[in-house]
């Protein structure tokens, strides 16, 4: 009875030995990992301390902070650098981007910005490195489509002049309200400027909406009303598309063809094509090389731009969570990395809640 005892209670050992040789091997083999994982993110962390910050211009319209958060997201989680953005208006930004302050300006609207942006070329401060927004009409002189179809005389600016009554507001001082471009952008000049330049100053009062949502609604609200509105606008855009196929479209007044001759005196035609481009500081092309070679394969063309700004409008989300719904809903942002930051990008998106 002993021996077998002994030989049982030997046995009982021995399995247990091996079992908490088992268990040690298991934690082990459980903590390598995480060890190992530590040991990537302490890298990780390590290389972007090594990396410049990228700091993008924030302008004060949709389409460029919408491409700032989507580019945003792409080179944290793709590239490893940190992100930041300083807001404020087309001018000081351009002056901030010449000086080094900003690196990236999503928007540049030329030839609206031309005079300073070509100073910013020539001076070797700054660099085109990539096409942003397909190229824009805009124009100051236009009307909804039944506007048009109620009054087939009117056609052109000089029209307004015997059409001035459509458009009297109570605070138009008895012309016709001009509902005009937003304070502050080079637009807003041009459109003072075309004013004198048709003899249109008794005729036409130019009103200031204060904000591109503001000038969008109350355009919207006079669509939907089926009001006279004589306004400004731009395309192609989310909300020229929503005028053109949903609120009944709209019709451009016509005015002389656009020549370097006629906009050089005193903008006395109409808007050339607006070519949007993205412009970089110089310096980042030695600080961070791949980031500007990510902007040139940038291409977020009217079918991007449209599904992005229509869940902004819809949901009323917040600029980072629109990027991140774009880029979980559109692949064509693969096309502008590299392998290796789409599968960082990927992985990124994958964990979003």
């Amino acid at each position: 009875m002993k021996t077998k005892t002994w030989k049982t209670l030997g046995g009982m050992l021995a399995l247990m030995f091996a079992l908490m040789l088992t268990l040690t091997a298991c934690a082990t083999a459980e903590v390598a990992p995480a060890d190992g994982e530590a040991q990537m993110e302490e890298q990780a962390d390590a290389e972007m301390m090594d990396k410049p910050t990228i700091v993008f211009s924030d302008l004060s319209w949709d389409s460029a902070q919408i491409q700032n958060a989507v580019a945003r997201y792409i080179i944290e989680n793709g590239y490893g650098y940190e992100t930041d953005a300083v807001f404020g208006d087309t001018v000081p930004m351009l002056v901030a981007l010449r000086a080094g302050d900003v690196n990236v300006t999503m928007e540049i609207w030329l030839p609206n910005q031309e005079e300073p942006f070509l100073l910013a070329l020539e001076e070797g401060s700054v660099e085109v490195v990539g096409k942003s927004l397909e190229d824009n009409w805009q124009s100051a002189f236009i009307i909804p489509q039944y506007v048009a179809d109620a009054n087939p005389n009117l056609r052109t600016v000089e029209d307004l002049k015997d059409h001035m009554e459509l458009f009297v507001t109570p605070d138009s001082n008895g012309k016709a309200r001009l509902l005009s471009c937003i304070p502050g952008w080079a637009c807003e000049q041009v459109n003072a400027n075309q004013v004198v330049a048709y003899g249109l100053s008794d005729v036409v009062e130019l009103v200031n909406p204060g904000s591109d949502a503001a000038l969008q609604s109350e355009i919207r609200a006079a669509f939907l009303k089926e009001e006279p509105v004589l306004f400004y606008y731009w395309g192609p855009t989310t909300f020229s598309f929503e005028m053109e196929t949903e609120l009944g479209g709209f019709y451009i007044l016509e005015e002389p063809e656009n020549n370097e001759e006629c906009w050089a005196n005193g903008n006395a035609c109409a808007y050339p094509l607006a070519e949007v481009v993205i412009a970089v500081n110089t310096e980042l092309k030695d600080a961070a090389p791949d980031i500007v070679e990510l902007l040139g394969n940038w291409d977020w063309n009217f079918s991007n731009q449209r599904q992005a700004e229509t869940y902004f409008s819809e949901t009323g989300a917040e600029y980072a969570d629109v990027a991140i719904h774009w880029l979980k809903n559109n692949d064509s942002w693969r096309e502008w990395v590299t392998a290796d930051a789409a599968e960082k990008i990927a992985a990124a998106l994958a964990a979003e809640e």
